[in-house]
């Protein structure tokens, strides 16, 4: 059985430290995770942290800031409705040039309640005080797949002889008729490297059937391809391609690093770090869905020409 790889799991202190200073950055920039999640404990049950930093925000700071490392956002319905999200999730693979993704759950434990304290948004479709549900998460993973590929990068063309700049009909509508309901199409472009990778938290092997319904790509956690270990320890021997180590609140950033430089020389297989993240996990691109309604007439070329 081929060794495992490492991933890692910070939380919100961790990105404090993370993002607060550069030797930290640059260290864990060259260490060879397979990737790292950003803010770990949004969705893990452990509750929230007496300070923390937005997900997708470190996400879009550290792809600007560094050049190999690869990361995961964490989002749930909670918080976002899934166009928002696609766009997140979208220019983040712009930003990162295909080293992102994105790792969903249902619960954000740093979401404001909502009117029956279950902190759900209040947004047509999903509504206020709806009960949130691995369905309902698993309908913004359709929704946020679906939103990224209506935009193909390949129809930005920039053709100047006939002054077409995008192949607009290419464009589509998605028209989403789920938990949420939504036409399309993204008014952001696919990332050149294509749809982001898209990752399902998972706390008993029984969600991973309920995942299978969706476009997931990864699955971390109970029964998953990426096992969940506390610093410091190896889980048993299993099929598991990967091992995601998730430090405790209270330990520094700099006692995690060392940790998971430990399990690196112990036997765990290394990941180059640098580029794309579906190409380091070998994990291919998804199908583009067939059809779909236009959203823009065919282009023509400009009267003047």
């Amino acid at each position: 059985m081929p060794a495992p790889y490492l991933a890692l799991g910070l939380a919100g202190p961790h990105l404090i430290e993370l993002t607060g200073r550069a030797d930290l950055l640059a260290r864990w920039d060259a260490l060879p995770f397979a990737f790292t999640v950003l803010g770990i404990d949004r969705i893990d049950g452990r509750g929230p942290a007496p300070l923390t930093l937005d997900s997708s925000a470190v996400g879009a700071s550290l792809a600007g800031r560094t050049s190999r490392a690869r990361l995961l956002i964490v989002a749930s319905p909670q918080r976002d409705h899934p166009y928002n999200l696609a766009r997140r999730v979208a220019s983040l693979g712009h930003l990162s040039r295909g080293r992102s993704g994105v790792l969903f759950a249902v619960v954000d434990a740093y979401a404001a309640p909502g009117p029956d304290d279950t902190g759900a948004w209040g947004g047509a479709g999903l509504g206020a005080g709806a009960p949130l549900t691995a369905a309902t998460a698993l309908d913004t993973v359709r929704a946020v797949r679906a939103l990224e590929q209506s935009w193909p990068y390949d129809s930005i063309v920039g053709d100047r002889e006939t002054g077409i700049l995008v192949r607009s009909d290419q464009i589509v509508h998605i028209d989403h008729d789920g938990a949420y309901h939504i036409a399309g199409p993204l008014n952001a472009p696919e990332p050149a490297t294509g749809a982001s990778l898209i990752a399902w938290y998972t706390t008993t092997p029984d969600d991973i059937v309920v995942a299978e319904s969706a476009p997931v790509d990864l699955v971390v956690g109970a029964g998953g391809s990426v096992a969940v270990a506390p610093p410091g320890l190896r889980p048993p021997d299993s099929d598991a391609a990967g091992v995601l180590l998730r430090p405790t609140l209270d330990q520094s950033l700099d006692e995690v690093l060392t940790a998971a430089e430990r399990l690196l020389a112990d036997g765990f297989a290394p990941v180059t770090p640098g580029g794309p993240l579906r190409a380091a996990l070998g994990l291919a691109a998804p199908a583009r869905p067939a059809g779909g309604r236009s959203a823009f007439p065919v282009p023509e070329p400009h009267p003047s020409l």
